[in-house]
C-alpha cells in the first residue's frame, strides 16, 4: 500500500499581492507504488490522502484558495512527487458542484458589473418603491379657450428613465453529462424567489456557454467548463401592457390596476439555487 507525505518545509511556498494571498504551493510525496509504466501516475493522483482538484486550502484566511494544479513527477520506480498549486478559485476553474464545500454555505464566487440602462415607461413607483401607478399630467385651460374653457384635462404620459443594470457572471467546472439541458432550463428564465438580495422576477439568466474538459471515467461524470450570465432589472423582467384609448392614442387617466394596466408573468420562473446546484458568495439567495 502506498504512503503519502505532505508539506516538507523545503517545498512550501506562498505569494501575497496587494495584501491578499493569491498563491500557495505545497508538495506531496507518494511512495510504495507498484506500477511499471507511465499509467502509474494515474494511481498517484487517485491515492488516498493526496489533495484533489478543487479542495480548499483551509476554512480561514485561505478559504478563497482552491487546488487548481497537480503536477506529478516520478522520482524513482516506486516513488513520485506531486506539486500542488492553490490559487483564487474564482478565476475560472472553481467547482460548481452540488455540495456546499467548507466555505460556510456559499462557496462559489462570481463577477459583478453595474451600469445604467434607459427604459421608456408610462408606469412609475414613488421614489422607486411601492406599488406601480400610471404617470399623469394635468392642465387647466383659460376661461376664454375656444375648446376647453376653464376645464382641467388630465392625460397620461411617458418618460425615459435611467435604471441600474447589473450583470453577474459565474464561471467554473461543472460535473454533468448534459450541459445543454442545464442551458435549456436556465436561459430566458427569471428567479422565482429572492436571489442575490433582489426580489423575484428581477434576475434573468441571459446566457450559458460551455466547453468540454474531461470525459466520464470510473463512475465520475464528464466535466465541462461552464459560464452562466445573469442580468438584473430593478423594474422586473415582467412586460407591462396598458389599455389605449383609440380616440386619443393615450391610456385613460383613471385605469384600474390589473385591469386597465398590468404586468404579465411571461417568463419561465426558476429557483436558481436549486437549478445551479450551489450558492454564490454574496447577498441572500433563498433556498
Amino acid at each position: 500500500m502506498a504512503t503519502v507525505r505532505i508539506d516538507t518545509i523545503s517545498t512550501l511556498g506562498m505569494k501575497e499581492k496587494w495584501g491578499t494571498i493569491i498563491e500557495v504551493r505545497r508538495q506531496a510525496i507518494v511512495s510504495g507504488l507498484t506500477g511499471n509504466d507511465w499509467s502509474t501516475m494515474y494511481d498517484v493522483l487517485d491515492e488516498v490522502g493526496v489533495p484533489t482538484w478543487g479542495d480548499y486550502l483551509d476554512s480561514g484566511r485561505g478559504s478563497h484558495l482552491a487546488l487548481t494544479d497537480r503536477v506529478v513527477k516520478m522520482i524513482d520506480k516506486d516513488k513520485a512527487e506531486i506539486d500542488l498549486l492553490y490559487e483564487q478559485f474564482n478565476d475560472g476553474g472553481q467547482r460548481l458542484f452540488q455540495e456546499t464545500g467548507v466555505v460556510l454555505d456559499r462557496n462559489v464566487a462570481g463577477k459583478m458589473q453595474a451600469s445604467i440602462t434607459q427604459k421608456r415607461t408610462n408606469l412609475y413607483r414613488e421614489n422607486g418603491a411601492g406599488d406601480e401607478a400610471l404617470i399623469t399630467v394635468a392642465h387647466t385651460y383659460a376661461v376664454d379657450d375656444p375648446d376647453y374653457a376653464a376645464q382641467t384635462i388630465t392625460q397620461t404620459g411617458e418618460v425615459d428613465v435611467s435604471l441600474p443594470q447589473r450583470t453577474f457572471v459565474i464561471e467554473g467546472i461543472k460535473e454533468t453529462g448534459t450541459p445543454w439541458n442545464i442551458a435549456e432550463r436556465l436561459v430566458g428564465a427569471v428567479n422565482d424567489t429572492t436571489w442575490l438580495g433582489r426580489a423575484e422576477h428581477t434576475w434573468m439568466c441571459t446566457e450559458v456557454t460551455w466547453d468540454f474538459r474531461e470525459g466520464a471515467y470510473g463512475g465520475s461524470p464528464a466535466r465541462y467548463r461552464m459560464q452562466f450570465t445573469f442580468q438584473h432589472d430593478s423594474d422586473t423582467w415582467d412586460p407591462s401592457v396598458v389599455f389605449i384609448d383609440d380616440r386619443t392614442g393615450r391610456p385613460p387617466e383613471d385605469l384600474v390596476e390589473d385591469v386597465g394596466y398590468k404586468r404579465i408573468r411571461y417568463h419561465r420562473e426558476v429557483n436558481f439555487v436549486r437549478e445551479l446546484g450551489f450558492f454564490v458568495i454574496g447577498p441572500s439567495q433563498g433556498s
